[in-house]
């Protein structure tokens, strides 16, 4: 039976071409990725811009980004279900890369006024020693933006 939990990071500053969020698997589990979004949160409008986002299966060798929240908040949608055992991070100011090829499954541009939300019909499977990640391409990011992100996985096995 699979268990549906939240990856979220709430409020931080964006910094030029980082990842907002990987999703690493965990031995033994599938886990299937069901929704990301990143949603502006200052209180005055920042310059008007579009961030250019994509996400990504990294199917082998997975080497963790960096400089970023190893331990973002991961809530069990049920509060009855028990702890998630595949891992997270945020915030990571250099991404992650692969030894494998790379599956770009989604690449968008957003304005920064509306944020962005993607919810793809299957979802995208995360096997055993993958990673999915959700980056921020955008390469200059004018006066300071504030965002929250999350990620919507369910954990099967």
């Amino acid at each position: 039976m699979a268990r549906r939990y939240t990856v979220t990071e709430e409020n931080f500053t964006v910094a030029a071409s980082m990842s907002f969020a990987q999703i690493n698997g965990v031995a033994n589990k599938i886990v299937l990725v069901r929704r990301w979004w990143w949603r502006p949160t200052d209180n005055t409008l920042a310059t008007a811009q579009v961030f250019a986002t994509r996400c990504r299966l990294l199917p082998a060798t997975v080497t963790n980004g960096l400089g970023g929240n190893g331990t973002p908040s991961i809530m069990a949608n049920d509060g009855g279900d028990a702890a998630a055992s595949f891992t997270a991070r945020t915030r990571d100011t250099t991404v992650a890369t692969s030894s494998g090829t790379v599956r770009t499954y989604d690449e968008a541009g957003a304005h920064i006024y509306n944020g962005y939300d993607q919810q793809p019909e299957f979802g995208i499977t995360v096997a055993p020693s993958q990673a999915f990640t959700f980056d921020l391409l955008t390469s200059t990011v004018q006066g300071t933006v504030h965002v929250s992100i999350g990620i919507e996985v369910d954990e099967i096995g």
